[in-house]
């Protein structure tokens, strides 16, 4: 996905109360519903989510029955955006709702590619259910963040895919001259001293050689 993706499709916000907007902002919880259909053209476009106020009933809801223990109110911040997501699809009650014990309708908005933003965009939360559209200042932070998340994915998978094109080349195997060839470590070859036959440099950078039989006489 390119970073401009959402500067191009129109972004919305769906206010969650907590600690159910945190399960959202994990990929846990893939439905936002609504009280009111959105328009016809929301499939598609990308959706703030703004955590709310912490709702103690929800909380006990996830307990009982969404199957985890959920965040308690010091753990979750609230007044924020805390993710961005694409709408996949939307669930009307008069339809066969997808099965997800999240989805309570009337209408649900299903999400994908949920991206958390790197840090929280302070934001007064709009009415619980509706879409609403962001404040200026609010919208160019969430653009910011979304665009350093996306860039930040880019250059990963950018690394991951040299990572592989290099694994997948093979150093030539070294020939017949290379193997019976001894090279010093500036790759100048050794030659064999013709008193005490031990391969030498003759490199000026390296050190002399000092034979080692001529060392040995008085």
């Amino acid at each position: 996905m390119s970073t401009a993706c959402i500067t191009r499709a129109p972004l919305l916000a769906v206010t969650v109360p907590q600690p159910l907007a945190r399960s959202v902002e994990l990929g846990t919880a893939p439905v936002l519903n609504l009280a009111v259909p959105p328009a016809a053209t929301v499939v598609g476009a990308h959706v703030a989510v703004c955590a709310g106020e912490y709702d103690a009933g929800i909380a006990q809801w996830m307990d009982v029955y969404g199957g985890i223990r959920p965040f308690s109110p010091e753990d979750v911040p609230s007044n924020a955006v805390l993710a961005v997501g694409r709408v996949a699809s939307v669930s009307y009650e008069d339809q066969a709702p997808r099965e997800s014990r999240w989805y309570v309708g009337p209408v649900g908005l299903w999400l994908m590619d949920v991206v958390r933003l790197p840090e929280l965009v302070p934001c007064e939360p709009g009415q619980v259910g509706h879409c609403w559209e962001l404040p200026a200042d609010v919208l160019a932070a969430v653009h910011a963040g979304y665009a350093t998340v996306q860039a930040a994915d880019a250059a990963r998978w950018a690394e991951y895919h040299a990572r592989g094109e290099k694994a997948l080349v093979r150093e030539p195997a070294p020939g017949l001259r290379a193997k019976c060839i001894r090279k010093c470590s500036c790759r100048r070859a050794m030659e064999p001293c013709p008193t005490c036959k031990v391969f030498r440099c003759t490199a000026p950078g390296c050190p002399p050689h000092t034979c080692a039989q001529k060392a040995g006489r008085p």
